[in-house]
């Protein structure tokens, strides 16, 4: 009976979440303020319920304290989108980018601004600029929610038609972007006269996507409309069929070269990307805090790149306590004491004493 009861909670959950979706791309322009709610809202939801497809205790607040009949009476204290996120992640092993947390990050601090405080969007006859903020805001949560809505696909299959309208709708509010694009369009012109490369940016739709090589194989696409940065990797296929393969930065994407179809192994990417020669008794294992997969790093240039995700900074960071090398978590000043995306730090290890 309990499992029943669960199963349908995560259906009403799902449902929930697919209605607040659709609802909230319907009132960009005429109600910003319950556009930004409805739509963060809808991501929350969405979090909860891949976790209740591995354990309804995921979705609890603290999950020791985790109790099936307080969580089937919806008294349980469930978690914030941040520590859904989290869990996602390091729970259920789901790879979501550091751009992706950020930007729900964003999203879920504006509608707690519009419910608890103040929000320029949520004033009567809110002005374009303000609608063209929201906009922006959506277009950037809806490309990385669309592609884990890719991954989440089996679960959410019955969702299909709502996800293709969201899709559709999303399009046609791009527009309200069109201004700013225009804005740009003269410089972007400016620039391409002399060199600089543009493509169509995957979130809003408009040709001002800026390429960046950041070295013969790593290239960066920061779009100046809407912000959406993407980073991927051009390298000719190992399999010497003559063509180039392009890679993108994400966990799980397809590494595979569309002429000849050879899967790029991780010992090929190693190969492609490694540019220092570290002697045995020197290497010190670097790792990943974006994707948490470890011993997965390597160093191209003046970059670090993760292997698993393609993640990459300029520097490496060390953490004080575990003296684990790292990108994606920082500087890790304080890490001694606090730890890091691998460790507890001091505090943890005395946490029991």
């Amino acid at each position: 009976m309990s499992r029943e009861r669960i199963e349908r909670a995560a259906e009403h959950i799902a449902q929930s979440a697919f209605d607040f979706l659709e609802r909230s791309v319907g009132e960009i322009e005429n109600h910003p303020k319950y556009s930004v709610i409805h739509f963060a809202t809808a991501v929350e939801l969405l979090f909860k319920a891949r976790l209740m497809s591995e354990h309804w205790s995921l979705v609890v607040e603290k999950s020791s304290d985790a109790d099936i009949a307080r969580f089937l009476d919806g008294t349980s204290r469930t978690v914030s989108p941040r520590e859904a996120v989290r869990r996602l992640k390091k729970v259920c092993g789901q790879n979501i980018s550091n751009e992706a947390e950020e930007q729900f990050s964003k999203l879920a601090a504006h509608r707690n601004r519009m419910i608890h405080f103040f929000h320029e969007a949520g004033a009567d006859g809110a002005d374009p600029q303000t609608v063209q903020e929201v906009v922006r805001e959506q277009c950037l949560c809806w490309f990385h929610l669309r592609s884990l809505l890719r991954q989440w696909s089996d679960q959410f299959q019955d969702y299909d038609e709502i996800v293709t309208r969201v899709d559709w709708r999303m399009q046609r509010n791009r527009e309200f972007l069109r201004v700013k694009f225009d804005q740009l369009r003269d410089q972007i012109e400016a620039d391409k006269a002399k060199g600089t490369v543009f493509s169509t940016c995957s979130g809003c739709g408009f040709e001002a996507a800026e390429l960046i090589e950041q070295t013969d194989v790593l290239r960066d696409v920061t779009c100046r409309v809407c912000h959406l940065n993407r980073g991927y990797l051009e390298f000719p296929c190992p399999a010497q069929c003559g063509a180039t393969v392009n890679v993108e930065a994400d966990h799980g994407t397809d590494r595979s070269c569309s002429e000849c179809g050879h899967e790029v192994t991780g010992e090929e990417l190693d190969s492609v990307l490694s540019t220092e020669f570290v002697r045995h008794e020197d290497y010190r294992q670097m790792s990943c805090a974006y994707c948490t997969s470890m011993g997965c790093v390597v160093q191209h240039g003046d970059w670090f790149i993760c292997l698993e995700c393609l993640s990459h900074e300029e520097g490496i960071a060390e953490c004080e306590w575990c003296n684990e090398m790292q990108i994606g978590a920082g500087d890790l000043e304080f890490s001694y004491h606090s730890g890091c995306e691998f460790c507890d730090g001091h505090a943890g290890w005395h946490r029991d004493d």
